[in-house]
């Protein structure tokens, strides 16, 4: 636990020498909702286990994994401010959101091949709807806050809200059928849940090309300034009067 709260100290401490009192604060804060959003899909599991619900709890993996892409990209932005350091970061945030997504795609196939019926109790129903609401406000509030941000790693932390949310939809919409004691076709859900998880995927494939297009550009900046520099230099060490000698 020492280590944990040293390494949490070490990492708040780099982000306030990197990063001025505002994104300082919005990192914080960023760090302490991807906390929060592993306790949700925690909340999840937990609530899809006591109700014999595998969507519940996939759903609840799904959480976790895109925590996980978010931890990614605050560990690069904590690591250093320079872009391109934070490159192999997004890299990576953009693979692991890929990953779960079509993970989650396949389980959402399965399930349109063999539909199973999960009836929520009122409780747990309702745990369940003010669970993932309150994730979605989450990742609202982080598509919002990131919106004007340029720096590679804030702007995956926006895309990963971004999908997050949209595969929250369909647990929520799930709980509040069963909460209204409306009768489910169960391969909606599967059907809903493959259409949003390709979505995230392609969010996902989108931060690894974007990311790819940014360093070729870069590479392709400092090749060009290198190539100035040294024709600048050929011309300085040219004497008109001697011919160069």
């Amino acid at each position: 636990m020492r280590i944990l709260y040293q390494w949490i100290g070490d990492g708040s401490q780099r982000i306030r020498e990197n990063y001025n009192a505002s994104d300082s604060r919005s990192l914080h804060i960023t760090g302490a909702a991807g906390a929060f959003c592993m306790l949700l899909g925690l909340g999840k599991i937990i609530s899809g286990a006591l109700s014999l619900s595998v969507f519940a709890c996939m759903n609840g993996c799904y959480t976790l994994g895109m925590t996980a892409a978010r931890y990614c990209a605050l560990a690069g932005t904590v690591r250093s401010k320079e872009r391109k350091n934070q490159y192999f970061y997004y890299r990576l945030a953009g693979a692991v959101m890929v990953a779960a997504s079509l993970l989650y795609v396949a389980y959402s196939l399965w399930t349109i091949r063999h539909p199973k019926t999960v009836n929520y109790g009122k409780i747990t129903a309702i745990t369940i709807a003010t669970i993932t609401f309150t994730e979605i406000g989450v990742n609202v509030w982080g598509v919002i806050k990131y919106r004007k941000y340029h720096s590679p790693l804030l702007h995956a932390l926006k895309i990963i809200s971004l999908g997050t949310s949209l595969i929250s939809l369909v647990l929520t919409q799930s709980a509040i059928l069963a909460f209204a004691d409306e009768a489910q076709d169960p391969s909606v859900n599967g059907f809903l849940g493959t259409v949003t998880g390709i979505c995230a995927a392609l969010l996902g494939v989108y931060m690894i090309r974007r990311i790819n297009r940014i360093e070729a550009e870069d590479l392709h900046r400092e090749d060009s300034y290198k190539e100035n520099t040294y024709n600048m230099k050929g011309d300085d060490l040219y004497d008109s009067h001697t011919g160069g000698r």
